[in-house]
Parts: C-alpha cells; structure tokens; sequence
C-alpha cells in the first residue's frame, strides 16, 4: 500500500517522521523504490498554476533527496495528464513571473538522480505536453492527447518544448507541432517517436508498473550519470563525451551495485568453465 514519501536516515532506515508538507496541488505516495507524483487539480485538469508550480518543485526536491528512491512516476487525477498552464486565473500582467517560477519546473525535472515517468492519460497540451516530454519515458494509453496548443490562444512555445521537440522527432516535425498546434493522439504519438509507447486503457497501470519494476532494480547512482551523459551529449564534444564516461564509469566501480554485480558475474562465468 502506497504511503506518503518519508525520509531515509544514512543508514538507509527509515527516519521518524517528519512534519508533513501541505500540497493543496499534487499528492506525493511512495511504494517500494518508487515515487508517484499525482498532479491533483483535475476540475482545472491539472493545468499549472504558480501554486502548483511551487508545490510540484517541492515534491521533486523531496524525492531527489530520497537515496532509497529509484524511479519516479508522474501522473494526473482525474483522467487528464496536465492541461497546460491555467489560463483562467493568469494574469497576463503577470505572465513574466509565472514563466520565471514554470522554468524552474523542467531543469528540477531533468537533474533528478532517478528515471522519470510519465504516465499520461487524456490531456498533455501546452505546457502540459512539454512538462511530460521533459521525462526520460512517456507511456501513454489510447485516450491521450498531445498538443503544442499555443498557436490556438496567441503564444509560442514554452517549458522546454522548443529544446525537447527537435532532439525527439527532428525539427521538420517539430516545427509542424508547434506551428500547427494540432492533436496527436497516442497512437501517432508513439509511432513518430514523440514518446516511448502507447497501450490500451487498461493495460496502462500494469504498463507503468512492469518499467518501474525494471528500472527499479538498476543501481541509481549509475542511472544518474547516464542521464546527465546523455543531456550533455548536445553541448558536449565526442572527446568530452568520452573524458565524462570515463570518469563516471571509475565512479560507479566504487559503489555496492557494481561490486554485487560483478561477484555475481565471476561466480556464475567461472562455473561454467570445463
């Protein structure tokens, strides 16, 4: 039964429980190695407030400092993903602090330590859209939606869409995503590479479910570097590239998954020498 997040002591025991935080805006629950993040506004379906924003971060940086966490998934109640940003209360005003504190969403995201995923029913548009593909998996059922809505209501682009688009499905595409602002449901979504796979409505928990599973038994350390070697990659030369594996690879033959693994390697190819 999933339980609200609580902290780990350096011994890897549970901790006594702390204060708990007040979300009006997303429910944080952790099972096992794994954390969900439910965005939990569905009369709004989810879209993104400045509160939500705030509340959201928070989450993040709760998990991020979770060692005993491996995988992360975020989702939204009430049959949408996210809607974007909420255009109801927004006051244009006051767009230029509301993007500053929106832009601290995606980098909070994408520097976690652990794989994230998204798991997206009905709708990911706008914001919302480019708040899912800021995750390292997107796993979708048949009632999603994605729309890069913005030329609908007079905006460009914006939360990393411009960054994310290009490297996921090549910037012709991209460009008739954003320009366009037209719907793709799952189905294409998956087939053009936008995310990693689109399943019937019911096989989605168990979809979800099965990759936690695997990525949950991954040394997190290591997948921490992979992620960041991979961001790198596009600002990185082939010889920086080959400079920073070096150096994580020398990190992860320190730690404990590392050593278990090869123990278990030595012992299981040495056996099966005549």
């Amino acid at each position: 039964m999933a339980e609200p997040a609580r902290p780990r002591a350096s011994d890897g025991s549970l901790a006594d429980p702390p204060a708990r935080h007040t979300w009006q805006t997303l429910r944080l629950t952790v099972d096992g190695p794994v954390a969900t993040i439910e965005l939990t506004r569905p009369e709004r379906r989810n879209a993104l407030s400045t509160g939500s924003a705030h509340d959201l971060l928070a989450a993040l940086a709760d998990v991020a400092e979770d060692d005993a966490l491996r995988v992360v998934v975020l989702t939204g109640a009430g049959g949408s993903f996210c809607a974007g940003a909420d255009l109801i209360d927004l006051d244009p005003d006051r767009l230029g602090d509301a993007m500053v504190e929106f832009n601290t969403i995606i980098p909070a995201l994408r520097d976690l330590p652990q794989p994230v995923i998204a798991k997206v029913r009905g709708a990911a548009v706008g914001a919302g859209c480019n708040l899912a593909l800021a995750c390292d998996f997107v796993l979708a059922d048949e009632t999603a939606r994605f729309a890069q809505i913005f030329p609908r209501v007079g905006l460009s682009i914006d939360l990393g869409g411009s960054w994310v688009l290009p490297r996921l499905v090549g910037l012709r595409q991209a460009r008739e995503l954003a320009l366009l602002g037209d719907d793709v449901d799952g189905e294409t979504a998956a087939r053009m590479g936008l995310i990693a796979r689109c399943v019937p409505t019911h096989e989605l928990d168990a979809a979800v479910d099965g990759l936690a599973g695997r990525l949950a038994a991954f040394s997190r350390s290591a997948q921490a570097r992979t992620k960041h070697l991979l961001d790198a990659t596009w600002d990185d030369t082939l010889a920086d590239a080959l400079h920073h594996e070096a150096a994580a690879q020398v990190a992860n033959a320190s730690t404990p998954e590392f050593h278990h693994a090869l123990t278990t390697f030595r012992t299981r190819h040495q056996g099966a020498q005549p």
